[in-house]
């Protein structure tokens, strides 16, 4: 049977999973470092869950009721002890917390140049003028980052740095202090929504809290299948 589309691609969007969505779209938590039990069958709660997908000849999947051929696999879930940094999103971690304030949560820039920049930035949106748009985020972020003193509390700004891969620090007059990643994660959770909006983010989809991670997506067992060795052990 041929498939014929009838409307076009417009746009594909990217984004960031919540926790709440990694937890909705799994089908198990995983809360066990065996893999399989004595019997070589895959233990509940393991990486290799029976319903995270049927790999196996013959499996019916739990969950979905297809063999091999069809399921096409389920992801699982991991609740991490405590937050982690999402690697790939070290510079924008640190941009939300060298433009916002660390008390109060407020990008740094006064109230009415923020209502100012939201109206143009909806105005550039409804004209598809992407370019400009554009810059005009470019030139918020360095007016934010460059404040040195939050124009709605009063707070003075941190001298925060990045080590890379993933390590943050504030730098004061003695030494630098290192951020721990639930500090961090507090941090940008005080960032209101038009505030990510105005650096450039997008508070529906990329909420800037999502890039320290507390859930673990574990991804289906056809994206990752066992494998045997020559002793039968997998």
């Amino acid at each position: 049977m041929i498939y014929v589309l009838t409307t076009r691609i417009s746009k594909i969007k990217f984004g960031i999973l919540s926790p709440d969505e990694i937890r909705k779209m799994s089908v198990t938590t995983i809360v066990s470092t065996e893999v399989y039990d004595n019997d070589g069958m895959p233990i509940d709660g393991g990486v290799m869950d029976r319903r995270m997908g049927a790999i196996e000849p013959g499996e019916t999947c739990p969950v979905c009721g297809n063999t091999r051929e069809s399921c096409p696999g389920h992801f699982g879930h991991l609740e991490l002890a405590k937050p982690v940094f999402h690697v790939a999103f070290t510079k924008y971690i640190l941009l939300y917390l060298k433009a916002t304030c660390s008390n109060c949560g407020r990008i740094k820039i006064s109230e009415s140049e923020r209502e100012e920049f939201l109206k143009l930035l909806r105005d550039l949106e409804d004209l598809k003028l992407i370019h400009l748009k554009r810059r005009l985020h470019e030139y918020i972020r360095r007016k934010a980052t460059n404040t040195t003193t939050c124009p709605h509390c009063g707070t003075p700004s941190l001298d925060i740095k990045l080590e890379k891969p993933h390590s943050f620090y504030v730098k004061t007059e003695t030494a630098l202090r290192k951020l721990t990643p639930s500090e961090v994660r507090k941090h940008l959770e005080r960032i209101p929504d038009d505030d990510v909006l105005l650096l450039g983010g997008d508070p529906r989809d990329a909420r800037p809290e999502w890039m320290v991670l507390t859930v673990l997506p574990i991804p289906p067992k056809q994206v990752r299948p066992s494998v045997t060795l020559e002793t039968g052990i997998r």
